[in-house]
């Protein structure tokens, strides 16, 4: 937008009509919706200042299908400037615009998923809210049932949608951390919807990712490789799913492990989907997923035996979050809606917990971490909560 209104007026135009294919970028501009994102804040204040040196303008929402020679020049000033100059001269017919792929540093030397997403045609959209990703399509779906869902919600500004090559243009890269021996943190920079953090169980027989990020990049998946790539990756709940099916093919289309339970709730398909069923299961020697139920009826949570020194550790995801007192973990039904659980719900994880021994709790984010003695933080935490319902 301040590209093209930059562009204006240096043609001398006074007045302009924007054309857009972002419902979010209207409003916005026509002051309907408000700008929260400090990023975009700037940029929206850029150019409301130049639409009022324009002096007459109005904007407009245009399906991309319904746009498609803007948007092929629009690709092509990005791929080829000296291409899109010929253009804009007249030296080459607006109508022969090229169909020329566009590539990105996300795309490059990744499987289909990805290096679909950064082309000109159908995108693999990814929720802004919840970093869930969809199946190709040439425009985004015209909601997420994830975020529609009362256990999740739209962000105040409606429904908005990203790619892989949109986040990695804005300059989004993953940082990997060692939480302990063993275990491996990834982390988006800047951060991506709700800030997931998956992490990575390293055993003698394979890695697994245990939850998921929207982001994926080569450098992402080359640090993986060189520590032995990815067995498998196993989903705590739907709002974890991330790019589930980008990252399982990146790594051979390898399983990904997901309650059948919540089989409805996945939305992007691939080969590597695995649905289990029943109470536990185990992905690799050591490493047992365990339904809790109680946030989803297939929420999880991840055993592994070897972690803490052999005492175990429980990767808990969303089933049970470590709270800011960290010695203590709480359970909801929502959580950005602070929707509890039922007694019944919260005393069926405390049960189901009790054969598997583990010293660490790891919750979703960054920090959260009960550090020693997790069964009894789970029991006195259930009883704290049972006794304030």
């Amino acid at each position: 937008m301040v590209l093209a209104l930059e562009r204006a007026l240096q043609l001398g135009a006074r007045e302009v009509e924007l054309v857009l294919d972002s419902k979010l970028v209207v409003e916005q501009l026509l002051g309907h919706w408000r700008v929260k994102e400090p990023s975009l804040l700037a940029l929206w204040s850029q150019a409301r200042a130049l639409l009022n040196q324009v002096g007459h303008w109005s904007a407009r929402q245009e399906g991309r299908a319904n746009n498609k020679q803007a948007d092929a020049m629009a690709n092509l000033a990005l791929d080829d400037p000296a291409a899109a100059a010929l253009v804009e001269a007249g030296d080459l017919g607006a109508g022969n615009v090229p169909e020329k792929p566009r590539r990105s540093p996300a795309s490059a030397g990744l499987p289909a998923p990805v290096a679909a997403a950064g082309s000109a045609g159908p995108q693999a959209w990814i929720c802004v809210t919840c970093g869930v990703q969809y199946p190709l399509s040439d425009e985004p779906p015209a909601e997420c049932p994830i975020c529609q869902d009362e256990r999740q919600y739209v962000g105040w500004g409606g429904q908005v949608w990203t790619s892989m090559p949109a986040l990695a243009g804005a300059g989004h890269h993953n940082e990997f951390a060692e939480p302990e021996p063993g275990l491996l943190s990834l982390a988006t920079e800047p951060k991506i919807a709700i800030g997931q953090t998956p992490l990575i169980v390293q055993t003698p027989a394979g890695n697994v990712m245990w939850d998921c990020m929207p982001f994926v990049d080569d450098a992402s998946v080359a640090r993986l490789r060189e520590i032995g790539g990815l067995a498998a990756i196993a989903i705590s709940h739907p709002h974890f799913y991330g790019s589930m099916t980008t990252w399982s093919a990146a790594f051979a289309n390898c399983p990904v492990y997901v309650h059948a339970t919540d089989a409805d709730w996945v939305q992007f398909r691939g080969p590597g989907l695995r649905l289990w069923e029943g109470d536990a299961t185990e992905v690799l020697p050591g490493v047992t997923l365990i339904n809790t139920r109680g946030h989803f009826p297939g929420a999880t949570v991840l055993h592994w035996a070897a972690g803490a020194g052999g005492r175990g550790v429980l990767l808990a995801g969303d089933s049970i979050t470590v709270v800011q007192d960290r010695r203590w973990v709480s359970f909801m039904y929502s959580y950005p809606n602070l929707i509890p659980l039922t007694d019944a719900e919260v005393r069926h994880i405390v049960d189901v917990l009790r054969p598997y021994p583990y010293e660490r709790i790891y919750s979703a984010w960054e920090g959260r971490v009960t550090a020693t003695d997790g069964p009894a933080a789970v029991q006195r935490s259930a009883e704290r909560y049972l006794a304030h319902r």
